[in-house]
């Protein structure tokens, strides 16, 4: 009896000990299963959010600005609060007097540090500035002159302008959570380029209307999910 009874407290130890070892293994098992599954979705939330950020913030069309008559263009906006924005747009220039229309690219740098709550929906962004590189498509168009012409004969290239601008902004909130877009934003820009801000510092009777102009433009804002 006390050999049997030996061999079941024996027996009964065993069990036990494989009893807590599986359920040590299972606890670990599950737990690395669901440390592996938060790396899992914070990787995809990354892979996501990485993804999510080449797609623009906006699409805008603009009428004017020294980069034709009208542009199209989309926008990546970014900062604390948003209030940066690299944007990119391609602008018609109609063929007026010459041969043919006109196609230019423009690479913008905006920035819109404040915005002022008018009331739920509507909101004003008293400024809104920055610059941007505008180049036109076109053989008569030229980075270094041509050697038919003499030496420094030409000091500037026709064919990149740099600009600066100063504008306002007003945004409309879509009052909708399912719509695609979220805000409408206008804005106005005054603008002058290089070459025009030269000739106004060489001539001081040009008066704004010689040397600035007015360019309109539409933002719809993309709804980030």
């Amino acid at each position: 009896m006390k050999l049997f009874h030996f061999n079941c407290r024996y027996l009964t130890s065993i069990v036990a000990c494989l009893f807590f070892s599986i359920a040590s293994y299972a606890t670990t098992t599950d737990s690395t299963h669901i440390d592996s599954s938060e790396v899992t979705i914070k990787h995809k939330r990354l892979l996501k959010k990485a993804s999510f950020s080449l797609v623009p913030s906006n699409y805008q069309t603009q009428i004017a600005g020294s980069i034709g008559l009208v542009s199209l263009g989309a926008g990546w906006d970014y900062g604390r609060k948003n209030q940066w924005s690299t944007e990119f747009l391609t602008g018609f220039v109609p063929r007026y007097d010459t041969d043919r229309a006109k196609i230019t690219f423009t690479l913008r740098q905006a920035y819109t540090p404040w915005s002022i709550p008018l009331n739920k929906h509507f909101s004003y962004n008293p400024l809104r500035t920055g610059l941007y590189l505008n180049t036109i498509v076109g053989n008569q168009f030229w980075f270094d002159a041509p050697d038919k012409y003499p030496k420094k004969y030409y000091t500037f290239s026709p064919k990149l302008r740099f600009n600066i601008f100063l504008g306002q902004e007003f945004e409309y909130k879509i009052p909708s959570d399912n719509a695609y877009f979220e805000g409408i934003k206008f804005y106005y820009d005054l603008h002058t380029n290089d070459l025009m801000l030269i000739s106004r510092i060489q001539n001081s009777y040009l008066k704004g209307k010689d040397y600035l102009g007015l360019s309109l433009g539409l933002k719809l804002q993309i709804r980030r999910r």
